[in-house]
């Protein structure tokens, strides 16, 4: 429902268009009335309607005091239709300033409301739709964001962003959440739930797991969201649990991780979650589990991004095909977490982001080469790899990342042969105006010299080549059918300077544009 203030200083006007209207038909309903600008605001504060219906002649504050400060305070958000008994310019001058939505003469018509209304009900539709997806967006980019500071892979614009919208926090700190019960369904729900809940009442500070899990929800906390809530980590943890354990049916466990003084320190109370998890068989409380009430000297710290670099040596070598050196980085990535003993859970994060990373480097833009169901139930994706051994880890990651390498050969020649024909059709369609293969690789996003390679290798010329032979067999058409001279038919195929077109034609052709004029004009008079 669309919800409406009416304001006017007549009690009878006010009664009247309550009459006047089937407001709820027309998904609309009265919030509130007002007798004058200053009754207004205070309903506005109270309620905040989506659209006010005001009198311009009133006592104490007028109609069009009230639209000035309703435009100031709230911009766009709040919109205006103005009643007056008769039409001045100067007002409809300021309605148009304060972008009042409408202006009617009073007595008031029924169907002209109604259609003020409708109009109004359409543009209140569409922009409530805009800004729902709008949010949507934001919200994607925004839970992009946050993974990559989890992962520890952003960078400071990144970090930047991010912190704009924690405001002036000093603490953080990453809670990981998990629903539990033998049914896994059960357990997919509650966390459905659980992230529900969560992002109704904190919006921008919940995420879910990027790692495969369909029970976990991770959630951000701040000293200023416990400030806001004037609680404890503690009692801030104990009422979200007590809250979260009455809206579903499975069992909840939450893992407080390490509390981190920057914004992009935040992947340590991250993978901290992690350790809790694999150390609470080892504890005798539960179900909440706080970092600092672990004893984690069990493992040894992990260096901050090291793992990024040796799984980017891995990716690169796929990328460029490079298959006797994927071994190799195969093997560096298992040595990493050997000697710097990394968890077997914390493993297995680095892990699921390694293999979900490479099918996005497949699977990246495309729409017709799909992906096999059997190719997808490679071993190393269906694996737990804390069961297995290191040697046994190192050969499933070898086969993933060979298929991988395999596969994205296949699509990049797939694609470039797809390019190619947009590439001839819009050489063909543009020859005469100033392309080049930099605009061309502009055009179709492409390295302008990769495409330069594929062009030569596909039609066995390069592309200076074929274009000028385009050129070149267009102007000899005109040449035979037209009487257009020699410059002025150089321009219209493409070439600026007629003695290089001469030149270019001479080349191709073996004779000169003049001499094969004339020799084409003999042959049509001799048939």
């Amino acid at each position: 429902m669309i919800n409406v203030l009416i304001v006017d200083d007549e009690p009878f006007i006010r009664q009247g268009l309550l009459l006047l209207m089937d407001w709820n038909a027309m998904g609309f309903q009265i919030c509130g009335e007002a007798s004058n600008g200053v009754q207004a605001l205070e309903c506005i504060r109270a309620v905040k309607p989506d659209l006010v219906i005001s009198d311009i002649k009133m006592p104490e504050m007028d109609g069009m005091q009230l639209a000035k400060i309703i435009y100031e305070q709230y911009g766009g958000e709040i919109k205006m239709v103005l009643l007056s008994g008769f039409y001045e310019f100067e007002y409809a001058k300021q309605a148009i300033k304060y972008q009042v939505n409408d202006y009617i003469l009073k007595p008031i018509v029924k169907d002209e409301l109604q259609q003020v209304l409708e109009a109004f009900r359409d543009f209140f539709r569409e922009r409530t739709e805009e800004k729902r997806h709008q949010e949507k967006q934001e919200q994607i980019v925004l839970a992009q964001h946050v993974q990559s500071i989890l992962l520890g892979t952003a960078d400071e614009d990144t970090v930047d962003h991010v912190q704009s919208l924690y405001g002036t926090a000093t603490r953080y700190r990453c809670l990981m959440i998990e629903t539990e019960s033998e049914q896994e369904q059960q357990q997919t729900e509650g966390c459905l739930h659980v992230e529900a809940a969560l992002n109704h009442k904190y919006a921008g500070y919940v995420l879910k797991s990027f790692t495969g899990e369909k029970n976990r929800v991770l959630h951000i906390v701040t000293d200023l969201l416990l400030k806001q809530e004037a609680v404890s980590l503690e009692q801030y943890v104990t009422r979200l649990y007590t809250e979260l354990s009455h809206i579903q049916c499975a069992a909840i466990a939450i893992y407080a991780g390490k509390e981190v003084n920057k914004l992009e320190e935040l992947h340590e109370s991250y993978y901290s979650c992690g350790k809790i998890k694999s150390l609470r068989f080892f504890s005798a409380y539960g179900p909440i589990y706080y970092f600092e009430h672990m004893d984690t000297g069990v493992f040894n710290n992990q260096p901050a991004g090291r793992e990024k670099q040796l799984f980017d040596g891995l990716i690169r070598a796929i990328e460029e095909h490079r298959t006797e050196d994927i071994r190799g980085h195969a093997q560096a990535v298992f040595q990493f977490f050997l000697e710097e003993r990394i968890e077997p859970g914390i493993v297995g994060i680095h892990l699921h982001y390694l293999a979900y990373t490479l099918l996005g480097l497949v699977n990246r833009d495309d729409s017709d080469l799909n992906l096999d169901g059997e190719w997808t139930q490679s071993t190393f994706l269906q694996e737990n790899y804390a069961m297995l051994s290191m040697e046994e880890n190192i050969e499933n990651l070898c086969e993933f990342s060979y298929k991988c390498a395999e596969k994205l050969k296949e699509r990049q020649k797939w694609n470039a042969m797809g390019v190619l024909a947009r590439v001839e059709a819009y050489i063909h369609e543009h020859y005469m105006d100033n392309i080049s293969l930099k605009l061309l690789g502009e055009q179709f996003y492409m390295n302008s010299a990769y495409l330069g390679q594929i062009f030569k290798k596909h039609y066995g010329v390069s592309f200076s080549d074929y274009l000028n032979q385009i050129r070149i067999e267009e102007a000899t058409r005109l040449l035979r059918r037209t009487d257009y001279r020699v410059y002025e038919i150089a321009v219209m195929v493409g070439y600026r300077d007629s003695d290089y077109f001469i030149n270019r034609f001479e080349k191709i052709r073996g004779e000169t544009p003049a001499q094969y004029r004339k020799r084409a004009h003999m042959m049509h008079t001799s048939d």
